[in-house]
Parts: C-alpha cells; structure tokens; sequence
C-alpha cells in the first residue's frame, strides 16, 4: 500500500477517534505498558535505540509505511498507533447478526476505506478469494481469511464471526503450526493441500 493511501485512511478518520496525545507519547506508552526498555523496544521495531528515542520526544516522525510495520510488530491497528484508540466499540456490536460479506464490505470499504489492491497487499490473500467473499455472499467468514483479516487490519477475530452463536473456537498450537506450514508453502504445495480438502486451486 502507497504512503498517499494510508494518508488518506488516517485523515478519513473521524474526530471523536483522534486524541491530543502524540504519536511518541503513544509509542511511549506501548513501550512501557509492555515493561521494556528502549534498547529491547527498539529490536522489536527492527530500529535503533537512537530513532526510538527521537520517535518518543517527537523529534522524528516515521512514514505511513512504517507505521503500518511498527502497527504488525506490535500488534496493535493502525488506528491504535496513530490515534491512540481503537475503532468504536458500538460499531462492532452493529455488526453482530450480519453475515460475513456485509461485514467484510462495512469494515474493508465503507470503514477503512480500503480497496482491493489495498487488502491483496495487507493480508496476502489473492484478488479472487477476496472478490469471492462477496460474490459468494459467504455467510460466515473462512478462518484462514478471518485469520488474516484480522492481523492485516486489526480488527478482532470475533468481529469478523458476527453472528453471535458462531463461536470460534482457540486455535491448537499444532493447528497454528499447520496454518503457518501452509503460509510458507509453495504454491503448488498449497495447492494440494487445497485439493485434500475439496477447496478450489489458487492462483499467483
């Protein structure tokens, strides 16, 4: 995703979700509420003790881009890091009851504003398996697309779920195993894989 298009999804946020705090003061806070130092903070972020600092005391600010890595790194969203709040928890519960498409469109488009280029890059889904979302008008979300909508965007897993009897249940440690054997994969390996379990080939 371009540094423009992320401009965009920042300003396009509303101001009742923006805070006076700054975003040092914010990464401040991350740091501490995480109970480390800035040498160690700053491995986490893949930077220097040196750009942290001047990161926190508001003497540097990153591009967009980078926000959006340091965002992953911590596993915060976007709109955490940079706003110091996260989306309004009332809007989560409108989306309770609806099925996963109208989900998908109201948090991915009408929200966040994001395209579907945007979401390729995001989350590393293909342009077919997220078109299929609403083409299919799938009722409820595949867990692997819900897992990596979720770490693309933020957006807890459960949102994506929204009907409240649909449970998702904790991943085992050797299904998370198998989730992140099937991410290295080769595409022809996933392919098989797909096969195995009546699932339609995917494409680069």
């Amino acid at each position: 995703m371009n540094e423009k298009r992320m401009q965009d999804i920042i300003e396009s946020l509303s101001e009742d979700q923006k805070t006076s705090s700054t975003f040092g003061e914010r990464l401040r806070e991350i740091r501490k509420d995480m109970g480390m130092t800035q040498d160690e903070f700053a491995k986490k972020l893949g930077t220097s003790k040196q750009i942290l600092s001047r990161y926190e005391l508001d003497q540097r600010t990153p591009k967009i881009d980078q926000v959006v890595k340091y965002a992953r790194k911590l596993n915060v969203s976007v709109e955490h890091l940079v706003c110091g709040t996260e989306m309004n928890e009332v809007f989560f519960e409108s989306l309770k009851g609806k099925p996963f498409y109208k989900i998908f469109i109201e948090l991915t488009y009408d929200l966040k504003k994001l395209m579907l280029d945007d979401l390729v890059k995001l989350t590393g889904l293909t342009d077919r398996e997220l078109r299929s979302i609403i083409t299919r008008r799938m009722k409820y979300a595949p867990l692997y697309i819900a897992l990596k909508l979720t770490k693309a965007t933020g957006v807890p897993l459960e949102v994506w779920a929204g009907d409240d009897s649909c449970e998702i249940p904790e991943l085992s440690a050797w299904a998370t195993e198998v989730a992140r054997a099937y991410d290295k994969a080769s595409l022809k390996d996933r392919n098989t894989a797909r096969l195995a379990l009546g699932l339609e080939t995917v494409k680069e």
